[in-house]
């Protein structure tokens, strides 16, 4: 029984030590229309970030902090952002599925996303 011991205390310790070195990561996004082709077959509108696309990656650790300021200039269309692959642990308002998770951010609106990236759960 003693290794299991030492190895859940190894493991709590390494979980811990993640958000000791923990930073905030702040991002603006503005969300509006951009022609592109992102299936290389004619140019057309596309939701873009900051007037790009693709969108920009976002990038963090475990334990960092993210802060993600989106403004909604899409004129004509409700959107949100959605994060797959993070487990939002107590923060799943942050993880953008409209009417199930997230209210809509309406043409002209503010959101302000804030969460705490985690370890992924494994099955």
């Amino acid at each position: 029984m003693a290794p299991l011991v030492w190895y859940c205390l190894s493991l709590c310790a390494s979980l811990l030590s993640c958000f000791a070195h923990a930073a905030t990561i702040t991002y603006d996004f503005n969300i509006t229309w951009v022609l592109k082709n992102p299936d290389g077959q004619f140019d057309r509108p596309t939701i873009g970030i900051n007037g790009k696309w693709p969108l920009p990656e976002i990038r963090s650790k475990v334990g960092d902090r993210v802060i993600i300021n989106t403004n909604n200039q899409l004129g004509n269309q409700s959107t949100s952002l959605h994060f797959h692959g993070l487990f939002m642990n107590g923060t799943g308002e942050m993880d953008g599925a409209v009417g199930v998770n997230q209210c809509r951010i309406p043409p002209g609106g503010s959101f302000t996303y804030n969460f705490t990236v985690f370890p992924a759960l494994l099955t």
